[in-house]
Order: structure tokens, then sequence, then C-alpha cells
């Protein structure tokens, strides 16, 4: 068996059960016959996942948004298994960065040619993260999220819940360090990213690439509040580049201290894991289905030579 197929259920408003079981016989016409597993919580992807690499599994293909790829990239980064995504999660900005549509046709066509992209991986705490490295508000936002009752989760539900901590995050001080340079005051967001985007289609480091070898960094500092309300809708938009005291970086490593430990988040999961924090890239080290050229998103990226997986 060549390839697996990881179904998050609870993924896309409950819908990504129903929308991958929908494509399951065009999958399989391009691919041949598919080994279908249906996840049960997101230790379980990884499970799933790093058995099918054990098992030399050609590729694993997940169905769901980017906290379940980034629960199958923990699996898959370093083997020579390839991930193939389905995006019909809510987020889906992985899926953007490596250059598969986020129309369910035109994924099934990437998944079908098989070209395979090297990715670069931010590695912290002897984790991987794909999308973004967190620490600040983005914590309290996605407690409001996932508590949410009245709105299904959606780019409308992350606007609606970052500003409303906006409103009530009181900014913590961070010592941060980078290859050129430092940072030592109060922040509300640090941002260690890998993508472009997050959260749905944030742009919060607008020249981030997904195969240069460098992690980038965002720092949202201490503001008044019209200004900070003014940076918030620039950087949804990807045009906060230049604002005074905002700092968006490259660097091969970046760390992060904090003068009481504060909670990290790893593409857009909540963890259990605080500051200190110290993330490093990992060149290329998660092979990734996507298109041989730029992404959707207009990146320019350094193509690395791909492959069809047979």
């Amino acid at each position: 068996m060549e390839t697996r197929v990881i179904v998050n259920p609870s993924a896309g408003a409950a819908r990504a059960a129903s929308r991958a079981l929908a494509l399951r016989s065009r999958l399989e016409e391009a691919l041949g016959p598919l080994e279908w597993r249906e996840s049960r919580s997101a230790s379980h992807v990884e499970d799933l996942a790093r058995e099918a690499a054990l098992a030399g599994h050609a590729r694993v293909i997940v169905a769901g948004g980017d906290g379940t790829v980034h629960f199958a990239a923990n699996a898959l980064a370093g083997s020579e298994t390839a991930l193939g995504i389905l995006p019909v999660g809510t987020g889906n900005d992985i899926a953007f960065a490596a250059g598969v549509p986020k129309e369910i046709e035109g994924a099934t066509h990437v998944l079908a040619a098989g070209h395979v992209r090297r990715l670069d991986v931010a590695l912290a705490r002897e984790r991987i993260a794909c999308c973004v490295l967190g620490v600040g508000m983005d914590t309290e936002a996605l407690g409001r999220i996932n508590s949410a009752r009245f709105l299904r989760r959606g780019h409308l539900l992350y606007t609606c819940a970052a500003l409303r901590t906006l409103l009530t995050y009181r900014p913590q001080r961070m010592k941060i360090t980078w290859d050129d340079g430092s940072f030592d005051g109060e922040v509300v967001f640090a941002a260690i990213t890998n993508t472009r985007s997050y959260a749905g289609g944030m742009k919060i480091t607008p020249d981030s690439r997904v195969d240069d070898g460098k992690l980038d960094l965002c720092v949202i500092p201490r503001m008044s509040l019209p200004r900070t309300l003014a940076s918030f809708g620039r950087v949804v938009r990807g045009a906060h580049a230049g604002m005074r005291g905002i700092v968006l970086a490259q660097s091969r490593r970046v760390s992060i201290e904090t003068d009481r430990p504060l909670p990290v988040t790893f593409d857009g999961e909540l963890t259990d894991l605080t500051t200190p924090l110290d993330a490093g890239v990992l060149p290329g080290a998660l092979r990734v289905i996507g298109s041989p050229v730029a992404s959707l998103e207009r990146d320019t990226v350094h193509e690395r030579e791909g492959e069809l997986i047979a």
C-alpha cells in the first residue's frame, strides 16, 4: 500500500470527513488503492503518520487544516514519506504556501501530479512547526476561538477573537534575539514563521518563503490602542513593513526570553510548552506534494528540484 489517507473528522467545522470521502474515487484513480484512516485525536494523527512512514509508504495525505498538517509533519519530517494535503480545514496556510490550491478540485490535481517540494521547518523543544510559533496575545485569542459556540471556526471567528483580545491583552516584556539583531521591551505578539500567513490568511510576515533556509520574525510591540488597531488591519493585509516599532527580520535562529513563562503556540495549536524559546530552521526537512512553481500566494521562491513519486 503506497498511500495512506488520514482524515481529521473535526476539521473544517466537522465537514472534512464528508468532503474528503467525496474525493476518494478520484484519488484512487490517480494514485491507486488508498489506505483510509480516520483520526481520533491530534496525537492519533501523528501516530498514524509515523506508522505509515515506518511501513515505507510513499505518501501520507492528510485531510484537514493547519493543525492536522502540523501533527502529521511532526511524524514525517526527516523521512522519505511525502506529505500530501487536502485543504479541508479552517486555516490552510501551510497548504497554500506549498502551492496547493484552496479549491478541492485543484488540490486533487496537485496530489495526482505528485510533484515533491522540500520545505523548511522550525524546530523548537524537539517539535517542529511548519507555519508559525507564537508568543503573546494569540494564546488568549486561540482560547476564545476554541470556546466559541455561536460562530463556526473560520476567518471571521479568527478576526473577531483577535480584535477582542487586542482590547484586553496586557503586553509582556520579552527579550528577543536573532542573527542580526535584538529587541527588549513590552510585546503584544511575537511570531516566528515559515509561511507568509497564518490564521487563515493573516499575512504576518509577507516576505517569508518556505524554502529559503531562514525563519521570519514579526514583533508587534506595545503601542497606543489606536496604533495597535491600525497595525492589526495592516498586518492582515501584509502592509505593516516600515511601521514604527514593528520588527520584521529573517534569521536562521530566534530566541525569546520572558520575565515569566509564557505559553507558546505551534501552527495555531495551543500547547503546554512555555518560554524561554529557542527556535532554529531545518532546511528542506519536510517533503510535501505541491506545485512545482511559486505558490498561489505569489511567493517568489527558490525552486529546488522536485521529483514524481512512483
